[in-house]
Parts: C-alpha cells; sequence; structure tokens
C-alpha cells in the first residue's frame, strides 16, 4: 500500500475526460486510467505536463508501460505530444519533460506557446521546468512575455475562483512582466492572489488588482 508521501501532488480533485473515450468500447481499462489521469492536470486547452513517474503512481501502473499506453493515446487520437519544433521553440527553452494534449475533439487545433503557458498552474511542482520555477530573464523578451502571462492568467483564475469575477490577464500585464522578471512562479501567484482576495472578501474591500497581489508577495501587506 503507498503511503501518503507516496502520492504525486494533484492542485485538484477531479479528472474532465472526452466523452468519447466513455463511448469507446475499444479501449482497455488501462488506457482509459491513464488518459483520466492525463486529465487530471489539464487546463481549458487540453494541455498537461505530468511526468509517467507521477501518472503510474496515480494508476498504479508501472511508468514503463504508462509511456507504452501513451503511445497507444496517440495512435488512437486522444492524446497529442507538444514537440518544441510545433512552436519554434528550442529544446532547452521547451523544457525537458513531457507536453501533451489532450484531444477533446479528435480536430482539436493545436495549442499556441501562452495556451500551454496556463497549463502550468496545474503541473507538479517537481515538473515544471527551473525556467519556469526561476525564470529571472535570460534575455529572451519573448520568453519573458511568456511567463508574465502565465502569472497573469494564474492571478485571474484565483481571483475568479476565490470572488467569482471575471478579470483579463491582458489588463495585468504590466505588473506581471515586473513579477516575472523577479522570478515569482505561478503557484505563488496564485496562492498570493487567493490570500488576498479572501482577506479583501472579509473586509468588503472589493476586487484586488495584481498590483495589490504583488504588495503581498513581496511582503508589504
Amino acid at each position: 500500500m503507498k503511503s501518503r508521501s507516496d502520492t504525486p501532488e494533484i492542485k485538484r480533485q477531479w479528472s474532465v475526460l472526452p466523452v468519447r473515450a466513455l463511448l469507446d468500447r475499444k479501449m482497455t481499462i488501462s488506457e482509459f486510467k491513464v488518459l483520466a489521469a492525463l486529465c487530471v492536470f489539464t487546463n481549458s486547452y487540453g494541455v498537461c505536463w505530468p511526468g509517467v513517474k507521477t501518472i503510474g503512481e496515480i494508476t498504479n501502473i508501472d511508468p514503463g508501460n504508462v509511456s507504452r499506453l501513451i503511445t497507444k493515446l496517440v495512435r488512437r487520437g486522444y492524446v497529442r505530444r507538444l514537440l518544441a519544433k510545433d512552436f519554434q521553440k528550442q529544446y532547452a527553452q521547451f523544457g525537458r519533460i513531457n507536453r501533451y494534449q489532450v484531444l477533446y475533439a479528435p480536430d482539436a487545433p493545436l495549442p499556441t506557446w501562452e495556451e500551454i503557458q496556463t497549463s502550468l498552474i496545474l503541473a507538479p511542482a517537481s515538473e515544471v521546468p527551473n525556467t519556469h520555477n526561476n525564470d529571472k530573464g535570460s534575455g529572451d523578451g519573448d520568453d519573458l512575455e511568456g511567463v508574465a502571462h502565465t502569472l497573469a492568467v494564474a492571478f485571474a483564475r484565483a481571483v475568479e475562483a476565490r470572488l467569482g469575477q471575471s478579470r483579463q490577464p491582458g489588463n495585468e500585464m504590466g505588473h506581471a512582466r515586473k513579477l516575472a522578471a523577479s522570478g515569482v512562479t505561478a503557484p505563488e501567484v496564485y496562492a498570493a492572489a487567493a490570500a488576498t482576495c479572501d482577506e479583501w472578501l472579509r473586509r468588503r474591500a472589493g476586487v484586488p488588482s495584481l498590483g495589490d497581489v504583488a504588495l503581498r508577495i513581496a511582503g508589504h501587506t
């Protein structure tokens, strides 16, 4: 029996599966379990980052078999492997981890680089590349901009989750760029934004901005 310490980090307690997988009479139980485990980590574009070790821990399937099952899901059109060459990114920039897209529709379009970045929020922290966890700017403006967008999305999602208010990430990019340049991560922004929203809700102070969240992260509140 696995101990609690063996359980992989999971940031939400549900899995969103393609309905067509439920109707597929040829899908094996093992294939279904691996697909369901991938879907624990997908964002709204189907993008997810878990490694085969994490999937194996969730499903109790050997990592070698997990890799083979994912290959079968790719061949059957349920999963797409996301490759650096598809986004004009060098391999080092793309990160030495597995990135997948669960295809909720067989003809789902390839996600944009920004849409891939937003999946960072749900990725196991142990599997997020250091270039994303501590990106202080590598001289690549596009790379920093992608991190900033990820931070702005993390803020917007926290506000929506805590206050039910919709915020446009694009309106927060000024503060997001400063946070990205300081090496702040998306999970840190989400946690700080959630805490700020909870505090403002108790005070009936309205909806905070990413600037207010930045002050909390800096220890000014």
